[in-house]
C-alpha cells in the first residue's frame, strides 16, 4: 500500500484529541475516542499488509513481528526508561513500586490487564499514572498475535469466507462490549475481546479497499461525511457515556469512511493533508507515548497547568519532545540505520534494566532509602487507619450474599446498641468509635460499603457494579429497622462527593472535573440537578423517618474537609525538597465552603423532614474541629489528619469523633474528646 498523507492526518486528529483531553481541555469531551481512531487505522494497515503478502505468497511471521518490533519498541523502551529516571527523583516509595509493575506490564504488552483491576481510566486519579495509556498498545499487540493466525487459517478458503468470519467476530465483539459495559465497564474498556471489533473494522476496510474506494464526487462526499462523524465522536460524546458502545460507532465508522474514500479530492482531504497536520501524524506515536508521562509528572510535582494557556504550553512541550523522539529514536530503528542484531541487544538490555528495577522496587517497597527518615515518618500516615478497616469494609462483590448479622462489632463485649452506616469514610472511624464506646460499656455494629453513601434508592454514576449500592442500603435499612436493640444509628459519608456533579477546587485552588455523583434508581443520570438533589434529600429523609419512627436516635455527621490531594505524599514531598514546614498546615476555609455548603443544607433539610417520634435525629457538622474562620487543617502538630485526599487518618478520626460522639446516648461527654486510637 502506497503512503497516504490523509492517514497521517487521521493520526494527527487521533493523537491531538487524546492529548488535549488529558491536558484538561474540557471542551473535547470525547477526546479519548482518538484511541479508537488509532485502532481502526492500525487494523487497516496491518490487514492490508497481511492480505497483500498472502496474495503474493510472501507472508512471513518473522518479518511481520520484526516490523512490529522496530515500529513499537524503541520509543516505548526509551519513554519507560526516561520515566524510571524521573520517577526515581520524584516518586514516593509506594508510587515507584507500583510504577515498576506497570513498566514491566507495558514491556510485555499486558498493561491493559494490569490497569483493568487497578485504575478507572475516567477517574481523575488516572491522570497521575505515567503509563496508564500503554493499555492501548497492549490491546494492539494482543490483536497482532491472533490476526495473522486467522489469515493463515482462512486465507485458503477465499477472501469472501475470511471476510464473513472476521465480520462475525467483529459483530460479536461489539455485542459483548455493549452488553458488558453496564456491569463491568472497565473490563469493556481495557480488554481485547471488547475492543477487537474496532481493529477488525479496519481490517475489513483493508480487504475491500481496492473494490470500493472511489476518487469521484461520491467518494469526496463520503470522505467529508466520515471526517464529520469522526470529529463529532471526539467533540460531542457526552461525559460518562458507556465506552466502547454505540457512541463509539461515530469515530470508528467515520475513520473507516475516510480510509476508504479519503483519497478523493475533498475538503476532508485538504484538511487532513495540511503540512502541520501530516507532521503531527508523523510524530503521533511518539506524541502518544510522551504525553502521559509529561502530564503525569507535572501533576505529581504539583505543576499541573491551571489555565488554558498553561495547558497549551505543556502540550507544545509534548510535541517538541515528540519530534525529537521521532527523529532520533523512532526513525533510526525503523529505517534499519541501527542494525537488527544491535536492536535486539538494545531491546534485551532495556528489558533487563526495567525488570531488575521493578523487582528491586517490589522487594524494597519502592527504594525508601532514597529519602530521609522524617520523610518516611510522614509517609507512614498513608497507612494510619485501624487494623480492622479493610477486613470490615464491604466491597461490591460481598453484597449479594451478605449476612449483616456477621458484620464487624467494635467496643465492649456486649450486644451492640449503636450502628454506623456509611461508606469508607464511616469505615475509617468505625473502630475508633467502637473503642470510645467501649469506655462507656457500649458496642458498635459496622455497616459500611466502599463508595456507597447510606441513602437507599440511589445509584452512583460512573461506578462499576453500581446496583450493589442501593441493594446494600435496602438490606441495611431493613436490618436496622428490625433490630430494636440498636438504639442509635450514625450516618456518615463524604456526602459532597455524591451530591455534587460540578467541578470543585482542591486545597491548592486547582479546579478538578469530577462527574461521579448519585441519582435516584428510578431517574436518569442526565436529569436536572435541582430535581436530582431534591430526590436525594427525599430519599435520605425517608430513611431517617424509617429509623426514628422505630424509636432510634439518628446522628447524621456532615462531610469532613476534602483537600483532594494526597496529604502524606504532598507534605512528604515538600519535606523531601527541603522545605521547612510549619507544625500546622491548612487550606482556605472558603474552598471547603464551596465544596460542602450546599451539602450541609441538603443534610439539614433531610434531617428536619425525616425526624419522626418517638426517635430523634441530629445533624452534626464536624467542620469546626478541623476549621477556624481562616483555614481547614490537614496537618496538626506535625501529624497528617488525612491518609490521602479525603479519608481521615487515626488522628483525623479522633478529631471527627470529638465533633459528634456526645450525641450518642450513654457516651461520657468528656471522653468524647479523648483520642480514640493511637497514632501510627
Amino acid at each position: 500500500m502506497n503512503y497516504r498523507e490523509e492517514i497521517d492526518g487521521l493520526r494527527a486528529i487521533a493523537v491531538s484529541s487524546v492529548i488535549l483531553y488529558h491536558a484538561g481541555i474540557t471542551q473535547i469531551s470525547g477526546g479519548y475516542a482518538g484511541v479508537d481512531v488509532f485502532f481502526v487505522i492500525s487494523g487497516f494497515l496491518i490487514g492490508g499488509q497481511i492480505a497483500s503478502a498472502k496474495a503474493e505468497g510472501s507472508f512471513s511471521y518473522r518479518d511481520f513481528y520484526e516490523r512490529r518490533a522496530r515500529r513499537i519498541l524503541p520509543a516505548l523502551f526509551f519513554v519507560i526508561l526516561c520515566s524510571l529516571v524521573v520517577g526515581w527523583f520524584t516518586m514516593m516509595p509506594h508510587t515507584l513500586r507500583y510504577f515498576g509493575g506497570a513498566a514491566v506490564s507495558a514491556v510485555f504488552f499486558v498493561s491493559n490487564l494490569w490497569f483493568w483491576k487497578r485504575i478507572d481510566y475516567f477517574n481523575p486519579e488516572a491522570a497521575h499514572d505515567p503509563l496508564v495509556h500503554t493499555w492501548s498498545l497492549a490491546v494492539e499487540e494482543q490483536f497482532y498475535l491472533f490476526v495473522p493466525l486467522l489469515f493463515s487459517l482462512l486465507w485458503p478458503l477465499g477472501r469472501r469466507r475470511l471476510t464473513i468470519v472476521l465480520a462475525v467476530v467483529a459483530i460479536t465483539s461489539f455485542a459483548i462490549a455493549v452488553s458488558t459495559n453496564e456491569t463491568h465497564p472497565m473490563a469493556a474498556f481495557y480488554l481485547i475481546h471488547t475492543r477487537a471489533w474496532e481493529l477488525l473494522a479496519g481490517v475489513l476496510a483493508a480487504l475491500y479497499y481496492a473494490r470500493v474506494a472511489r476518487k469521484d464526487s461520491f467518494g469526496a462526499l463520503i470522505g467529508n461525511v466520515g471526517l464529520m462523524l469522526l470529529l463529532a465522536g471526539v467533540a460531542l460524546t457526552p461525559s460518562y457515556t458507556a465506552w466502547p458502545g454505540f457512541w463509539t460507532l461515530l469515530p470508528v465508522l467515520g475513520t473507516v469512511m475516510v480510509l476508504l474514500f479519503g483519497e478523493a479530492p475533498s475538503v476532508a482531504r485538504r484538511v487532513l493533508t495540511l503540512p502541520i497536520v501530516t507532521w503531527l501524524g508523523l510524530i503521533s506515536y511518539s506524541a502518544y507515548l510522551w504525553h502521559q508521562p509529561i502530564f503525569s509528572f507535572a501533576k505529581m510535582t504539583n505543576h499541573q497547568p491551571q489555565s488554558l494557556t498553561a495547558a497549551l504550553a505543556l502540550t507544545a512541550l509534548v510535541f517538541a519532545v515528540s519530534h525529537l523522539s521521532w527523529k532520533y529514536v523512532e526513525l533510526p530503528f525503523r529505517n534499519r540505520a541501527v542494525p537488527m542484531p544491535l536492536q535486539l541487544r538494545a531491546f534485551g538490555a532495556a528489558t533487563a534494566v526495567i525488570a531488575a528495577t521493578a523487582i528491586g522496587g517490589h522487594f524494597t517497597k519502592g527504594y525508601p532509602s532514597r529519602m530521609p527518615a522524617e520523610v518516611l515518618d510522614i509517609l507512614a500516615y498513608s497507612g494510619s487507619y485501624s487494623q480492622s478497616f479493610r477486613k470490615c469494609l464491604y466491597g461490591r462483590d460481598d453484597v449479594e450474599g451478605i449476612d449483616l448479622e456477621r458484620a464487624c462489632v467494635h467496643g465492649a463485649r456486649v450486644e451492640p446498641t449503636v450502628a454506623i452506616w456509611g461508606d469508607s469514610h464511616a469505615g475509617r472511624i468505625a473502630e475508633p468509635l467502637g473503642v470510645l464506646l467501649g469506655k462507656s460499656g457500649l458496642a458498635l455494629k459496622q455497616l459500611t460499603l466502599s463508595s456507597c453513601q447510606p441513602i437507599p434508592g440511589l445509584l452512583n454514576r460512573g461506578q462499576q457494579k453500581a446496583v450493589r449500592c442501593p441493594e446494600f442500603n435496602e438490606k441495611v435499612l431493613a436490618y436496622l429497622s428490625g433490630k430494636p436493640g440498636i438504639e442509635t444509628v450514625v450516618l456518615f459519608a463524604t456526602w459532597d462527593n455524591y451530591f455534587q456533579r460540578r467541578p470543585t477546587r482542591n486545597m491548592l485552588d486547582w479546579l478538578a472535573p469530577d462527574e461521579f455523583y448519585s441519582y435516584p434508581v428510578d431517574g436518569e443520570p442526565t436529569q436536572g440537578d435541582r430535581q436530582r438533589k431534591a430526590a436525594i434529600v427525599d430519599a435520605l429523609a425517608k430513611a431517617i423517618r424509617s429509623l426514628t419512627s422505630a424509636g432510634k436516635t439518628v446522628v447524621v455527621v456532615g462531610s469532613l474537609p476534602r483537600p483532594d490531594i494526597d496529604i502524606p505524599f504532598y507534605i512528604a514531598d515538600r519535606a523531601w525538597r527541603g522545605e521547612n514546614l510549619p507544625a500546622d498546615v491548612g487550606y482556605p476555609v472558603g474552598i471547603f465552603g464551596e465544596q460542602a455548603e450546599e451539602g450541609r443544607s441538603m443534610l439539614r433539610e433531610a434531617v428536619g423532614a425525616g425526624e419522626s417520634a418517638p426517635g430523634r435525629a441530629y445533624f452534626v457538622d464536624p467542620a469546626p474541629v478541623f476549621c477556624d474562620s481562616v483555614r481547614c487543617l490537614v496537618m496538626q502538630g506535625g501529624v497528617p489528619l488525612f491518609t490521602d485526599g479525603n479519608h481521615p487518618s487515626l488522628p483525623g478520626a479522633a478529631l471527627t469523633l470529638s465533633a459528634f460522639a456526645r450525641f450518642i446516648p450513654g457516651v461520657d461527654g468528656d471522653r468524647a474528646f479523648e483520642k480514640a486510637a493511637a497514632e501510627p
